[in-house]
């Protein structure tokens, strides 16, 4: 796998311009071409009207829409420009996360913001994450809602437990691996000996030039979530790699424990794959 397209999701979040240089990074570093996407929300109408909605509320909210995605795509041309990189802005109204999946069809990594229950405007984007993990069509970037991450996958981290989902997430990563100066296969409270398969997938490994170290631990007072989190920050890891586990169903969120624990609470950013 390269990287030649990368998928931007745009909103009016605070952390809208880290986002941004994550995803410039990434084009930039892989030579890849950038598409930001701006979803605009359907109106919402708020309890308090009872029913009625006033013909000037919708078309109050239509236009600060209208004006955040104009502001979005603005600073991303603006910051695009100072690398020297082109860049496609594609706007449409409607459920975030089907417009997402829809155009992620025809991208190499889809980058979304881990969501922030603080902020104001977040009606859509607070939940996104959530189901994109689980739905996206290819791999998803979480980026975390606090800190800058121009510059991450110096020491890459990988969930590995033996399952479709850690392998798909794993090879998935490629391009992060071989970048990386040193990456890590992480396995949490190992049920069995897993020394045959270990040794197969660092193997594996190396015939992609990329050498890996397997470290096996056991955490019997934490949550698989909270050993990956305590792990990424006690190797000094700056990126983590893991399989999402769970599914989305009616639009109801079923996701596993460690995948929620992780979305809610990561330090770095993060790839998933399904």
């Amino acid at each position: 796998m390269s990287i030649k397209t990368v998928l931007l999701h745009l909103n009016n979040d605070q952390q809208l311009d880290a986002r941004i240089e994550t995803a410039l990074g990434l084009a930039v570093e892989h030579d890849a071409h950038l598409i930001g996407l701006y979803t605009i929300a359907q109106v919402t109408v708020p309890t308090s009207f009872m029913g009625y909605v006033p013909p000037e509320f919708i078309e109050q909210s239509r236009k600060t829409e209208e004006e955040n995605a104009a502001a979005s795509k603005s600073k991303l041309e603006s910051l695009a420009a100072k690398v020297d990189k082109q860049v496609e802005v594609i706007v449409e109204e409607g459920y975030a996360p089907d417009i997402i999946n829809h155009h992620a069809l025809a991208a190499d990594i889809v980058v979304v913001g881990q969501g922030d229950p603080d902020e104001e405007n977040n009606t859509q984007s607070r939940y996104i994450a959530e189901e994109i993990v689980v739905s996206s069509p290819r791999p998803v970037l979480i980026i975390p809602a606090a800190g800058n991450y121009r510059n991450f996958g110096k020491h890459v981290m990988v969930g590995w437990n033996n399952t479709r989902e850690s392998s798909r997430a794993l090879h998935e990563a490629l391009p992060f691996l071989k970048l990386a100066e040193k990456v890590t296969l992480l396995s949490v409270n190992a049920a069995e000996d897993e020394e045959d398969e270990t040794k197969h997938i660092l193997a594996h490994l190396e015939r992609h030039g990329i050498k890996a170290e397997y470290k096996s631990g056991r955490w019997p007072d934490l949550s698989v979530g909270d050993a990956i989190l305590d792990a990424l920050v006690d190797y000094s890891a700056d990126m983590l790699v893991m399989g999402a586990y769970g599914h989305s169903r009616l639009r109801e969120m079923i996701l596993g424990g460690a995948t929620k624990n992780i979305l809610e609470h990561m330090t770095a950013p993060v790839l998933f794959a399904h």
